[in-house]
């Protein structure tokens, strides 16, 4: 626990930084997709809009989480793909929102998270000569 608190304001300026990021997809994705995603035919519900839509920036800021935690992400790209937009930028708009946001900025967590760890074994080790 003491680690945690230590490394407390690293984590605050990294969750700040992946809320910016987030908030720059949301509006990318509403600019890109906003009322391009209404099917006649849908297979993860009723026809019409899915519920991962990018249509109002509630909606499109929890399915650009939904895309960086990576939950159902398949189901969000085949709409995406579905779409009146062009494949291309469909692909690279949800294949960049997921390299950027959790292969990069996800695991920066989990960096600062260990080298707090190993500052407080350098710590321990220093304080027991």
């Amino acid at each position: 626990m003491d680690v945690l608190i230590k490394s407390m304001n690293s984590f605050i300026y990294l969750a700040l930084l992946l809320f910016l990021f987030l908030f720059i997809f949301t509006l990318l994705g509403m600019q890109i997709f906003g009322g391009n995603m209404n099917f006649e035919e849908n297979f993860n519900g009723p026809p019409g809009v899915p519920t991962t839509n990018y249509d109002t920036f509630n909606s499109a800021f929890l399915t650009c989480f939904q895309l960086l935690t990576m939950e159902a992400w398949y189901q969000l790209l085949y709409d995406a793909l579905r779409s009146d937009v062009p494949r291309v930028i469909s692909s690279i708009f949800c294949v960049g929102w997921v390299f950027l946001g959790n292969f990069m900025l996800l695991n920066l967590f989990l960096a600062v998270l260990l080298d707090s760890f190993t500052d407080s074994d350098d710590e321990e080790s220093e304080d027991a000569n």
